[in-house]
Parts: C-alpha cells; sequence; structure tokens
C-alpha cells in the first residue's frame, strides 16, 4: 500500500527508554540478559527513530567519560537526545542538570512526584515548594541551555501544573504532557493537552486502554492506535498551538506470563506504535 503524504514531514518522532523498561530491568520485570543504553541507542536508530530521550535509572555511572560516550553513540546516528530525570529537590535536580548538559540534551524532563493519593498530602505546600524550587533552578538551567520540562505524573492535576508553572514564570521551565497519566485524574487528554498547549515544551506520546476489574477500573499502555485517546486530536494541538517540532513517545507494555513473552510484547507494541505514528499520523517522512 503506498503511503500517503505526510502532514507533518518536518516532525521528529523520538523514543523515551523508559519504553524498554522490562528489557533494561530496572523496574518490575528482571530479564536473564538486560539490555542498555548502547543497545538501546542502536536499536532506536536502526528502527528508524529521529531521538531518544534517556531515563535517569538506566545510566549505569554519572562519570562524565561515561555521558560523553553515550552522547557520542547518539550523535554518530544523528538521533537528538533528551534526559529523563525525577523529582525536584535542590541538590539532587541541579546535580541532573548537569548531566543533562554532560548528555548534550537542552532538554530534561522531570516531575514533582508527590504521592497525591496519601490523606497526609498536602497538595498546596507541594507544589508551593516546587514552584520555590524551580524558580532558584531556573538560572542555571539556563545558562546551560536546557528547558526543564515538568511532568503531569500522577501527582499534580491539570490546573495545578498549569498554576505551578505559570507561578515559576521562566521561559526555561514547561510542561511535559503525559497522555496516560491524565488518566489518572480521569481527566481528557485531548481537553487537558489543549489547556496546557502554551506552556509545552515535552510530550510522553501515547495510548492508554481501560478496563473494569473487581476493586475498579485500570488505566494501562498499549501500543498507538489500539487504545482510547484521540491521539489525532492531541497530535493537531501539540503542533499547531504548542508549535512543538518533535513528539517522544513512551510506550508502556504490561507484564506477561514469561520473561519471553514480556519482552516479545514490549518490542511488538513498539514497533507498531513507530508505524502507526508514521503512516497513520503522519510523524516524519520515514
Amino acid at each position: 500500500m503506498e503511503k500517503p503524504d505526510s502532514p507533518y514531514p518536518e516532525l521528529k518522532l523520538g523514543l523515551f527508554s523508559y519504553s524498554y523498561r522490562m528489557a533494561f530491568g530496572s523496574h518490575d520485570v528482571k530479564p536473564s540478559r538486560p539490555t542498555n543504553l548502547f543497545e538501546y541507542i542502536e536499536h532506536a536508530h536502526q528502527l528508524g527513530f529521529d531521538g531518544i530521550q534517556i531515563d535517569l535509572t538506566h545510566l549505569t555511572s554519572h562519570d562524565p567519560a561515561y555521558l560523553a560516550e553515550l552522547r557520542s553513540a547518539a550523535a554518530e546516528r544523528n538521533l537528538y537526545v533528551e534526559y529523563g530525570s525525577a523529582f525536584v529537590e535542590a541538590d539532587h535536580t541541579a546535580q541532573q542538570l548537569q548531566i543533562a548538559s554532560l548528555l548534550g540534551a537542552p532538554l530534561m524532563r522531570t516531575f514533582m512526584g508527590f504521592s497525591r493519593f496519601e490523606r497526609s498530602t498536602d497538595v498546596a505546600a507541594e507544589t508551593s515548594r516546587a514552584v520555590a524550587l524551580l524558580r532558584s533552578l531556573a538560572p542555571q538551567a539556563a545558562d546551560l541551555g536546557i528547558r526543564i520540562a515538568l511532568e503531569n505524573h500522577c501527582d499534580a492535576t491539570t490546573p495545578e501544573l498549569q498554576q505551578v508553572i505559570e507561578r515559576v514564570d521562566s521561559p526555561s521551565v514547561g510542561a511535559c504532557v503525559d497522555l496516560g497519566n491524565f488518566m489518572i485524574h480521569l481527566e481528557n487528554p485531548v481537553a487537558a493537552v489543549r489547556q496546557l498547549a502554551p506552556y509545552i515544551i515535552n510530550t510522553h506520546f501515547k495510548d492508554y486502554d481501560m478496563k473494569m476489574e473487581n476493586w475498579g477500573f485500570k488505566s494501562y499502555g498499549v501500543a498507538l492506535g489500539e487504545g482510547v485517546i484521540d491521539l489525532k486530536a492531541v497530535l493537531d494541538i501539540l503542533v499547531n498551538e504548542a508549535h512543538l517540532d518533535r513528539i517522544t513517545l513512551e510506550i508502556v507494555s504490561e507484564p506477561q506470563a514469561t520473561e519471553a513473552t514480556t519482552l516479545a510484547l514490549e518490542e511488538a507494541n513498539i514497533r507498531r506504535s513507530y508505524q502507526f505514528a508514521r503512516e497513520v499520523l503522519g510523524i516524519g517522512t520515514a
């Protein structure tokens, strides 16, 4: 079948290393032979992606020589690099900005990460703390030429995330929109992305499905186009209202009964998502 002309020929497509969270073995599955970032970089290149985002848990060292090797491996394959940090804490985030700089990443995603659903959590205090820290870190980020992308990570609601970014009021701080995480708060991803559009600088573009369990509804990751999110509507907002020039995928798969079936599903979901992004959504010219 002949491919249609791409509606977004200049848009770049990247892949977050967390998409291979089970292959890396640093999360809830421990494979007999975990992958590593050099293998991931080469594999992302072979699949046809234009860039990568590296999760902090997939680094095996913070040594500048190791980070330089990763940077070179990506550059040799003409892949853009983003860095996926976590949490907003003064010393930690300052160090993470240095790591992003050594990786050659002009963007660092992070999140507040407080436990919203615990009764003892003071959401207003948590968001105010994040505002103060991000204000203090924004000059360092600007000096390094890095923008901090604050993700909706099952902590802040869309209005709360918007308020944090507006209160920080820095061109060095914007939003990373994770389409699946909006559903944790029963928010419509399309409406949430539209509300945050003026502040969006990064994406964890994904699809989620939902099913009923004995204890309630479960949302879970699937390949692009196989869930309930209106991806075409979201992409239109990201391009035409947020003016993004790259879309970074985070494809989350469910663990299966065996290691082999788990890793096979993870790989299949990424490959189907790549094809959907290129051929159905029209991202890039591959």
